[in-house]
């Protein structure tokens, strides 16, 4: 996305495995979610939320629940990547397995649909 913003960047880097490995929501969701909320959320606590940002990020997150989660009934990393993340055997399973490809197709999704969501929102 030719993001330079290193505090964002830096920010994400705790989404891997469900939001610091807890299996929880899937960090390409909540990054794509938190990314658009860099854009258009409010810069200043007192002002009000901008309804343009809520209605892209409901977007974003039914987009991803239909097209990429609906396929694990779930949102979350641990029932879409097949892991607990709290399980080194599990974890090397995963990443000498097909799971990385799995996380990866899945994160070009979400960025393509940021992408198109973007595009619809971002004047």
């Amino acid at each position: 996305m030719n993001v330079s913003n290193q505090t964002l960047i830096s920010s994400m880097a705790a989404m891997g495995g469900g939001i610091a490995s807890s299996g929880g929501p899937c960090g390409a969701l909540i990054g794509a979610v938190a990314f658009m909320g860099s854009l258009l959320g409010k810069q200043e606590p007192q002002v009000k939320d901008n309804p343009v940002m809520w209605r892209a990020c409901y977007t974003i997150y039914k987009r991803f629940e239909t097209e990429i989660a609906a396929k694990y009934d779930s949102v979350n990393c641990k029932d879409i990547a097949g892991v607990d993340w709290k399980n080194r055997d599990q974890v090397k399973n995963f990443y000498k397995g097909k799971g990385r490809y799995v996380c990866a197709d899945n994160t070009g999704m979400t960025a393509r649909i940021l992408g198109e969501v973007l595009e619809k929102y971002i004047k």
